[in-house]
């Protein structure tokens, strides 16, 4: 198990629970967003110690973050 698995774990469903659709391919995970205008590549196996946080932080800031928001 990788350093960053639970943290990438979170990350994932967080994304999820956001409306975010899993679209996944060998190798990373990829996300698309509730209005279709973002593609956004998750890395499984991330080498920079910030990853998980500057990710999370991207997509925070698309405009449809919070469109496809529902409660866990």
């Amino acid at each position: 198990m990788g350093k960053h698995d639970k943290e990438i774990r979170r990350l994932i469903n967080t994304v999820i629970d956001h409306g975010w659709v899993d679209v996944t391919e060998k190798g990373y995970y990829k996300f698309r967003c509730p209005c279709g205008q973002h593609l956004k590549t998750v890395h499984k196996s991330p080498s920079d110690p910030n990853y998980v946080r500057n990710t999370l932080k991207w997509f925070q800031r698309q405009t449809c973050w919070n469109e496809g928001e529902h409660d866990g």
